[in-house]
C-alpha cells in the first residue's frame, strides 16, 4: 500500500511514466516574441545546460550584463503568457532603469552563487515590477554554483509546492525567504540520500505537479478509486496511471 511520506520521493524518481514524459536536458525553441522587440538572444534553442553556460560567461565579462541573461531565462521559462515579460522589457528600455535592474540582478546573482539563499531571495522578492517569484527563482537557480556540494537556489513554483505536499505532507507554500531556504535545504537532503542531483528531484516534482494539475485532490481521488475496486496493494505507478486516465477523461468531456 502506498503511503504519503518522504519515502515517496524514491517512488517519484523511479516512476517510468514520468521519465518517459521528458528529460531535464530537453530543450525548446526560442519564440520570435523576443526578436520582434529588438532583443536578439544568443541561442536558438534553450535548455538548462545552455543557461548555466550563459551565466558562467556573464561572470567573465568586463561589463556584467545580467539583464541579457534574464531575457534568456524568461525566454526559457515563459509558458505562452508574455504579459509580465512585456512590462519588464518595456521598463528596461530606459537606460537608467536598465542599469538599476542590472545592479540588482548582479547582487542577487552573487548571493546565489555563494550559497546565500535567503539574501538572494530578498534581493529580488518584490523589488522588480512584474518579476514574480516564478521567474526570479529561475534566475537565482541559473546563477547558482552547480559545483557546490552545499544547498543552493532551486526552482520552486506552484507545481513543485503542490507535488511536495501531495507526496510527503511537507508544506512550502509560504512565500518568504526562510521557506524558500527550507525548500532548498530539503531537496539537498533528498539529493544526498538518493544520490540524485537536486535539480533532477525538482524537475520530477514539477512533472508530477503538472500531471496532477497541482491538485492534491486529483491524486487522492485516483487513489481512493483504486481501493473502491477492492484493490489491496496499490502502488505509486498505479495511482499515477489512474490520475492520467482521469485527466484524459476530463479533457474529452
Amino acid at each position: 500500500m502506498w503511503k504519503e511520506s518522504e519515502a515517496a520521493v524514491r517512488d517519484l524518481l523511479a516512476a517510468d511514466s514520468l521519465r518517459e514524459a521528458g528529460a531535464i536536458s530537453d530543450d525548446q525553441s526560442v519564440s520570435s516574441w523576443w526578436s520582434d522587440r529588438g532583443i536578439e538572444l544568443k541561442l536558438d534553442r534553450l535548455n538548462r545546460d545552455g543557461l548555466f553556460g550563459l551565466a558562467a560567461e556573464c561572470r567573465t565579462q568586463a561589463d556584467l550584463d545580467w539583464v541579457e541573461l534574464l531575457w534568456h531565462v524568461l525566454a526559457w521559462g515563459v509558458m505562452g503568457d508574455y504579459r509580465n515579460a512585456t512590462m519588464i522589457v518595456r521598463n528596461a528600455a530606459d537606460q537608467r532603469d536598465r542599469s538599476l535592474l542590472n545592479d540588482r540582478l548582479g547582487a542577487a546573482a552573487e548571493y546565489s552563487y555563494t550559497g546565500r539563499i535567503q539574501e538572494a531571495y530578498k534581493t529580488l522578492n518584490g523589488k522588480i515590477p512584474r518579476l514574480g517569484r516564478a521567474f526570479f527563482l529561475k534566475f537565482l537557480y541559473f546563477t547558482s554554483d552547480q559545483s557546490s556540494t552545499q544547498p543552493r537556489c532551486l526552482i520552486l513554483d506552484s507545481r513543485v509546492e503542490s507535488a511536495i505536499f501531495t507526496l510527503t505532507g511537507l508544506e512550502f507554500f509560504k512565500r518568504d525567504a526562510l521557506t524558500y531556504e527550507r525548500f532548498c535545504n530539503q531537496v539537498a537532503q533528498w539529493s544526498d540520500y538518493y544520490g540524485v542531483d537536486p535539480e533532477e528531484i525538482e524537475f520530477r516534482l514539477y512533472q508530477f505537479g503538472r500531471r496532477t494539475n497541482s491538485s492534491r485532490w486529483r491524486w487522492l481521488h485516483a487513489e481512493v478509486s483504486l481501493y473502491r475496486e477492492d484493490r489491496r496493494d496499490v502502488d505509486f505507478d498505479e495511482i499515477l496511471e489512474r490520475v492520467s486516465l482521469g485527466m484524459s477523461d476530463s479533457a474529452g468531456e
